[in-house]
């Protein structure tokens, strides 16, 4: 005899909070339960065989299969907009937030990409004024240099943890 695909769970008074939930967040209660258990299963399987990097190489550079997704005219403009704001067309942009939800990585758009290259060049900048400091080992002007490259070093990192906690925010709503 074949299992059922099916679950049955008896939530008693607990079920109308549920429900709540539920629509709160825009999900009928059975794809809550399933989100849940889904969720549950996949921290287990992150642990066994595939490995995180593994699952990401697979999901960016595996073979891309054609989606066709029907939205409401409103659903359609509500993701044009978003994704114009971030710098992507909308079919980039439900790439990355299928992505996002899938890997747990930022999938940037342009106006972050824009952001971490120029980060990127201010640690040009930092790798430069720490080669001149070791070549002349002037100690007179080290405390200065230390300083002015502390000061741009942390203006990278707040740079780099806003972006990124940015992307992380904008995918996982």
């Amino acid at each position: 005899m074949a299992s059922r695909a099916r679950l049955c769970v008896d939530l008693g008074p607990a079920k109308s909070r549920w429900e709540a939930w539920c629509a709160l967040h825009g999900l009928t209660a059975a794809d809550g339960v399933r989100q849940l258990v889904h969720g549950v299963l996949s921290r287990d399987e992150s642990s066994e065989g595939v490995t995180e990097r593994e699952r990401h190489r697979l999901l960016v550079e595996g073979h891309r299969e054609r989606v066709e997704i029907r939205l409401t005219q409103e659903e359609l403009e509500a993701a044009s907009q978003r994704a114009l704001a971030s710098g992507l067309n909308v079919n980039r942009w439900m790439v990355a937030v299928i992505r996002a939800q899938l890997v747990h990585e930022p999938q940037l758009g342009e106006r972050e990409m824009r952001l971490l290259a120029d980060s990127n060049q201010h640690l040009a900048v930092i790798v430069t004024v720490l080669g001149r400091l070791q070549a002349h080992g002037g100690a007179s002007d080290a405390g200065c240099v230390l300083k002015d490259t502390r000061a741009v070093i942390d203006t990278h990192l707040r740079t780099v943890t806003q972006v990124l906690r940015a992307n992380l925010d904008r995918w996982s709503r």
